[in-house]
């Protein structure tokens, strides 16, 4: 009987957690769970509290460039690389036109192309006017014949990464946001609605203006949003933590007043 006893012992000694040791262990786990989802909760928001500081750190910038050098100046956003860069024009530059109410002039595809076609005739009855007054001798060694012309249009501008010396290294680069942020929306007094796609910018000019306009920054799950702004004639810049919708002025063309009739820009 000694003998049986002995053996058993070293079986019960052998026998699985108890419920309490279960439950602590469980418990460790949770805790270690909580903090990992609190260190990445804590990671997405540095991230994007880094992300709107750049952003708004390359605006004040571009705009103190643009007074102090006389040149134009934009950040370039472009959505599906979730990029931006500051880039320079090498001429003037022109932002879309509006009429005498301050609201912007579309586009019109069909306008521009009957007026390259109608550009192209005037070109063409130009020159062969010339070649008839002129080409009659038909000297091709002449140093001073006149070229075939074009009619004169303006060129739209051409920017380039911000390049210069005694700067930071790589400044004209295009800087890739952390995948924890996402760009909402950007829009400007010149846009007629949010951009939320593709490629935008902001300009900056050498009189020390810019254009009012909104940046919209989330992180994936939604949880931090802020909205940068940007103030046209002092190019003062500020953040807040909300979605902030550019709204303009003719945004509120449709309104109605305490009468329900329309309102229009003289009636308000």
């Amino acid at each position: 009987m000694s003998v049986g006893r002995a053996r058993r012992r070293p079986r019960g000694r052998s026998r699985g957690m108890t419920l309490i040791e279960i439950l602590v262990v469980m418990g460790l786990l949770a805790l270690v769970a909580q903090v990992l989802l609190v260190g990445f909760g804590s990671s997405g928001q540095a991230e994007i509290h880094r992300a709107t500081n750049e952003i708004a750190g390359t605006l004040r910038f571009a705009f103190d460039r643009a007074r102090v050098t006389g040149r134009h100046f934009r950040l370039h956003i472009d959505f599906e690389k979730r990029a931006f860069s500051l880039q320079s024009a090498d001429e003037r530059m022109y932002l879309p036109a509006t009429d005498r109410d301050g609201k912007l002039t579309e586009i019109d595809e069909d306008e521009i192309a009957e007026r390259e076609e109608r550009d192209q005739r005037a070109a063409e009855a130009f020159n062969r006017s010339v070649q008839a007054d002129v080409f009659a001798e038909d000297d091709a060694f002449n140093p001073y014949r006149v070229g075939p012309k074009m009619v004169p249009r303006q060129r739209p501008p051409l920017f380039k990464s911000f390049e210069r010396e005694n700067t930071l290294k790589g400044l004209g680069d295009a800087v890739v946001l952390p995948d924890e942020v996402r760009i909402v929306s950007v829009r400007t007094d010149s846009d007629f609605a949010p951009v939320v796609a593709g490629e935008t910018a902001i300009y900056f000019f050498p009189q020390g203006r810019t254009q009012l306009a909104h940046i919209q920054l989330s992180d994936e799950a939604g949880d931090n949003v802020y909205t940068i702004k940007v103030q046209p004639l002092t190019g003062k810049v500020t953040v807040v933590d909300e979605l902030e919708p550019l709204v303009l002025p003719e945004d509120s063309l449709d309104a109605e007043d305490d009468q329900g009739k329309k309102q229009d820009r003289r009636s308000r």
